[in-house]
């Protein structure tokens, strides 16, 4: 890997590391597929999830007669559901990730997760860049959103402030 390239997944890993539990449970929880993604390998998908911690269970396929979508005799393909470890189960997987691993799981999920929604983002280093930017706004978004809300008094009007 080039090092501008492992210099990009490092900031990726940074910033999505410096979001709050919640954001980076949720991120990450965003980036787990219905299906395999074009290009990735179901087992390649099964490692990824692995090292981030996720277990696997077998999801119960439901029987309707016909499912919408579906051809009359065709069954329904069983979805593979994954458990999502703590936060800080996967904090510290993340954190002890090095940049191939990293780029390897967690940059793969989420290439193969935004791309179609963010094509203008490109690939590779290009790609990486935008997502560490993504994670960054994110993040200072949230504090911006959070220090605006702490700074309005429950009742929502100024003390000594009065409708009469």
């Amino acid at each position: 890997m080039r090092y501008q390239a492992q210099t990009f997944v490092k900031q990726v890993q940074m910033d999505l590391l410096a979001l709050s539990d919640a954001d980076l449970v949720h991120t990450i929880d965003q980036w787990r597929p219905g299906k395999a993604p074009r290009g990735v390998t179901p087992d390649a998908l099964e490692d990824a999830w692995s090292a981030l911690g996720y277990l696997p269970t077998p999801a119960a396929t439901e029987h309707p007669s016909h499912p919408p979508g579906t051809l009359s005799g065709v069954e329904p393909e069983a979805q593979e559901q994954w458990l999502a470890p703590s936060p800080d189960h996967l904090r510290r997987l993340l954190t002890e990730m090095d940049v191939k691993e990293f780029a390897q799981h967690v940059i793969t999920l989420a290439f193969q997760s935004l791309h179609a929604t963010h094509p203008e983002w490109g690939d590779g280093s290009t790609f990486n860049a935008h997502l560490a930017n993504h994670l960054r706004w994110m993040r200072m978004n949230r504090q911006r959103n959070a220090q605006s809300t702490r700074g309005i008094p429950q009742g929502g009007l100024l003390e000594g402030a009065s409708g009469s």
